[in-house]
């Protein structure tokens, strides 16, 4: 990991230095407050939504060309989407095991790295194999680091903007479509251009000649964002304290509090911190091993917790992939405006759930597991709103509503999932329950289809199975979900079990509801 600033070497006096803990790191990013230093890291984490949501978009939309330039059979095109999902799902796991082994800004660097060098890869591929085996590549990177951004900024925040800085930060996604395009929009604005000169060999990279063979082009634009991303974060992000903590490496974390304090400009806190005493390598409790994680995970007390997440992120990717799928179909009139528009149209729609996910996260008086309700309900509600039987009337409104909420939820219950699982293994956690949560964005665009077909055109068996699950989770997230965290201190794996004592360490000890 980047190695942090070396902190001032502790006074060699009175008794054994003391182990810090995630009680008492927390403690010191709350005391430090919010400034200069989260904004960085909002920038160095959500730079890989963007980087993400950059790609994906892109390459749903150059299997127009591929099309034409490969003679691609249906199947062929909608693997060549798929596979990233596929990917992002392997990655998942793969970040398990990384992040809480090796660190949350590894796994970062290592998703960019791979984004950026296979996402501009594929603007060389000269064949459909080539393409497919990169584009899986791609999809590892984000399922690498995704787990890891969710768990890190939380881990970097005070106790009452870690929601709302994980709200902006998956905001960047939206950013990232948006950039994909205007990219669209600037080199082929109708995905119409000729395919002629296409040859892998020509004139690579093609950004030498954009207006030639531009699927090529906007293979290796949409790979800019991971590259510049990249570079910044090498110099840029620093390490988890907590994760730091968890491992014994005190020091270090001492650290980047003390980089923190510097940045938010708490001189007087700088200087508590690097007075204090603490031990150089302390011994963790717990060595982490991916069985261990995993073990934890599926026995009491957090089988019931980690069941549940795993729905409700099948359902959040369900819900904001295959409206994002259906969408375009439901606005028909759009159908009159260019490809380029009509995709920074989609683009805008995210942003007023981002926004209703910050304002969620930001009201005190509302915890997370009811925001959760709150925004699964709101989608499901507006979801029957677009069906066939009152479409005329409410159905454009509705289906704006419908993908804001699930952008919000989306949002909610990443915010949640970061939260609720110990230091120890919470990468590992993350990444499982994002890992079945892929299988809902890999199934919804199949779903869709089979709904239009089977009913000759109509979206209403679509819409039922996304209003079902979504009011699933509405009516059963209160009972299921035990803990609530917001406001609440990081949990680790010594106060693990105390915590469903109500008697874990300050911060944590009152997360059971009443």
């Amino acid at each position: 990991g980047r190695a942090p600033p070396a902190p001032p070497k502790p006074p060699a006096t009175m008794g054994a230095a003391s182990h810090l803990d995630c009680c008492g790191v927390q403690e010191k990013i709350d005391e430090i407050g919010f400034g200069p230093f989260q904004i960085v890291m909002l920038l160095m984490t959500g730079g890989l939504m963007c980087a993400e949501g950059s790609e994906v978009l892109v390459m749903g939309t150059i299997t127009t060309l591929l099309k034409g330039h490969w003679e691609l059979s249906a199947i062929l095109r909608g693997s060549m989407v798929a596979i990233v999902f596929v990917g992002f799902a392997v990655g998942n796991i793969v970040s398990g095991y990384v992040g809480d082994r090796w660190g949350r800004r590894a796994a970062i660097l290592l998703g960019y790295s791979m984004i950026a060098c296979f996402g501009f890869l594929t603007g060389l591929a000269w064949h459909p194999a080539m393409m497919v085996s990169l584009r899986f590549c791609v999809g590892l990177g984000c399922g690498i680091g995704f787990p890891s951004v969710y768990s890190i900024i939380p881990e970097l925040c005070p106790t009452p903007w870690r929601g709302a800085v994980s709200s902006l930060m998956i905001g960047f996604m939206p950013l990232g479509e948006l950039y994909a395009a205007l990219c669209v929009l600037s080199v082929d604005p109708d995905l119409a251009s000729s395919l002629d000169q296409c040859d892998a060999y020509a004139h690579y990279p093609n950004l030498a000649k954009p207006s030639v063979c531009t699927w090529r082009t906007l293979c290796e634009l949409s790979a800019l964002p991971a590259f510049c991303f990249f570079t910044a974060s090498a110099f840029c992000l620093y390490e988890s304290p907590h994760f730091l903590a968890a491992q014994g490496r005190d020091q270090d974390a001492c650290a980047v509090l003390n980089a923190m304090a510097r940045m938010n400009g708490h001189a007087s806190v700088f200087q508590s911190i690097a007075g204090g005493e603490v031990a150089a390598v302390a011994t963790p409790a717990h060595k982490y091993t991916f069985a261990h994680a995993l073990s934890k995970l599926w026995h009491p007390p957090l089988l019931q917790t980690t069941a549940f997440m795993i729905l409700a992120h099948f359902c959040k990717d369900f819900s904001v992939f295959g409206l994002s799928y259906a969408l375009p179909q439901f606005f028909h009139s759009l159908e009159t405006v260019s490809v380029g528009v009509h995709l920074a149209i989609m683009a805008c729609l995210a942003v007023p759930g981002v926004l209703i996910a910050f304002a969620l996260t930001r009201t005190s008086f509302i915890g997370n597991i009811t925001s959760i309700r709150l925004t699964s309900g709101g989608c499901a509600l507006c979801a029957f709103g677009m069906l066939e039987t009152t479409k005329d009337i409410v159905g454009a409104p509705c289906a704006f509503l419908a993908k804001s909420f699930a952008m919000a939820y989306f949002i909610v219950t990443v915010v949640y999932t970061a939260e609720v699982f110990p230091t120890e293994f919470r990468n590992t956690a993350v990444g499982l329950c994002t890992c079945f949560g892929r299988a809902g964005s890999t199934l919804a665009p199949l779903v869709f289809e089979i709904s239009v077909e089977m009913t000759g055109g109509s979206f209403d068996h679509f819409l039922t199975i996304l209003m079902t699950l979504m009011g699933t989770v509405s009516l059963t997230a209160g009972f299921a979900l035990t803990i609530e965290t917001k406001g609440k201190g990081l949990l680790d794996e010594d106060a693990e079990d105390r915590v469903f004592d109500a008697s874990a360490c300050p911060g944590y000890g009152a997360a059971l509801r009443s």
